[in-house]
């Protein structure tokens, strides 16, 4: 069984999204994240912060949108809201991209959206929390009296949207194959880690492979 995707579901700050770009560089195939988002919302004429709101607002649950979904495929006249839409959307974005071959993907629900393919690693990148505000400190310029609520809000944002689309709990690592705590392992060795899993499961051209390896 060969594993032709990687989907990264991570804790703000803790790295995930530089972790996604540094397998994407070792292995030399594309990574998308929030340019799911950004094309989700220039298909829809709306701006990334107006998903981003309705995200954090929805109150939507997994098995509500799955009613919703099954009425458009049968014709009832219940649309869905704009947010289950959108959500929609961006899983059509993840299948789409996804048939141009390999890719990683950090973020939503990526790994629900390929759920009927058996080649996805799914990875869950978390740290402490020390390591996260340090890093929401630095490199996003999060000020000492927002760090908390930033941090608080994000997680929510992203647990909230996983829950809905997945049904699960977004921290239930039963759900995926590797865990990794990027605050103990370093950025560089979690991207390390996943791609030396990736090298022995993932297509990927003989070149690559030895592009990665050296």
């Amino acid at each position: 069984m060969k594993y032709n995707y990687i989907a990264i579901e991570r804790e703000y700050a803790s790295g995930g999204s530089e972790i996604g770009k540094k397998v994407s560089d070792i292995l030399n195939i594309p990574c998308y994240g929030r340019e799911i988002l950004e094309r989700a919302a220039k298909n829809r004429g709306v701006s990334v912060e107006y998903i981003e709101e309705l995200e954090e607002n929805t109150a939507g649950s997994f098995l509500y949108s799955l009613y919703k979904m099954s009425s458009i495929t049968k014709g009832s006249d219940n649309a869905p809201t704009v947010s289950e839409s959108l959500s929609l959307d961006e899983m059509n974005i993840i299948r789409e991209l996804s048939g141009n071959g390999p890719a990683v993907f950090v973020g939503r629900t990526a790994a629900f959206a390929l759920k009927d393919r058996s080649d996805v690693l799914k990875v869950f990148i978390h740290a402490s929390y020390e390591f996260r505000e340090k890093r929401a400190r630095n490199l996003y310029g999060i000020s000492d009296d927002e760090l908390k609520n930033v941090i608080k809000r994000y997680d929510k944002r992203r647990a909230a949207y996983y829950k809905s689309n997945f049904g699960n709990d977004w921290k239930d690592y039963s759900g995926y194959d590797l865990v990794l705590d990027s605050s103990v392992l370093s950025i560089e060795k979690c991207a390390s880690v996943i791609s030396e899993c990736a090298l022995s499961l993932i297509h990927i051209s003989e070149p690559t492979r030895q592009e990665a390896i050296s």
